[in-house]
């Protein structure tokens, strides 16, 4: 895997964030890597607005948080998600 290539480096992130099941910041991805395998800071910025646009279209979106990034269901689905916890 070329972690230096933002379309690669895009899907890690969001297995990251679906593992992490809470926002994560960007020190916090970045701790996630060796260092000598770390991209640079501008890679992950690119790489987080692929996945961005990956969601377009879909249930869910990459949404930026005070507490980090996260992945989460768009606001309307949220009546419907929300009936799994009633």
């Amino acid at each position: 895997m070329n972690l230096s290539d933002p379309k690669e480096l895009a899907p890690l992130l969001e297995a990251f964030l679906l593992a992490s099941g809470k926002p994560q910041t960007l020190e916090r991805l970045f701790e996630l890597f060796e260092e000598t395998e770390r991209p640079d800071s501008s890679v992950f910025k690119k790489a987080l607005a692929l996945l961005a646009k990956s969601c377009e279209g879909r249930a869910f979106e990459l949404k930026e948080v005070a507490s980090g990034y996260r992945l989460q269901v768009r606001e309307c689905y949220a009546p419907w998600v929300g009936r799994l916890w009633e």
